[in-house]
């Protein structure tokens, strides 16, 4: 019997509405469940979502100013939603390093679900490549 690795399923996040965080959440914990390796990349309007609640601002960003509103008006806040994801399974999670750039955050202000930073370019190449299915959310 030859047993084949699952291929992978990516998803690209550019929202960081709660109910899209939601739904991401609830179709990648169940890829991960069923064996399926998940590759979740935050970028645009997503990464007040993944900002630490007590990372300071930079000057002249929005970005972790707007954290705080993100993670409480969800049910659940959301570096505990990620951490459920990757208990799920074989989960990563990136932050679209010019994003991050542009929201004048750094990577050690994210929540620590978050492997790190990654160029787009990288995502595409190495975790896209091998996907069974892209899902953008």
């Amino acid at each position: 019997m030859v047993l084949t690795q699952p291929r992978q399923l990516a998803a690209i996040v550019t929202s960081g509405d709660p109910e899209l965080m939601l739904e991401m959440v609830r179709v990648c914990s169940e890829a991960a469940r069923s064996g399926t390796p998940v590759r979740v990349f935050f970028r645009d309007e997503s990464i007040p979502a993944i900002v630490r609640v007590d990372a300071p601002r930079a000057p002249g960003s929005g970005g972790a100013a707007a954290a705080p509103a993100l993670h409480q008006s969800s049910a659940q806040p959301v570096d505990a939603l990620l951490e459920a994801l990757a208990a799920a399974g074989d989960v990563r999670f990136y932050a679209c390093s010019s994003s991050l750039y542009i929201w004048g955050l750094e990577a050690r202000d994210l929540i620590p679900a978050i492997h790190g930073s990654r160029g787009l370019v990288a995502f595409l190449a190495e975790d896209m490549a091998g996907a069974a299915a892209v899902l953008t959310f």
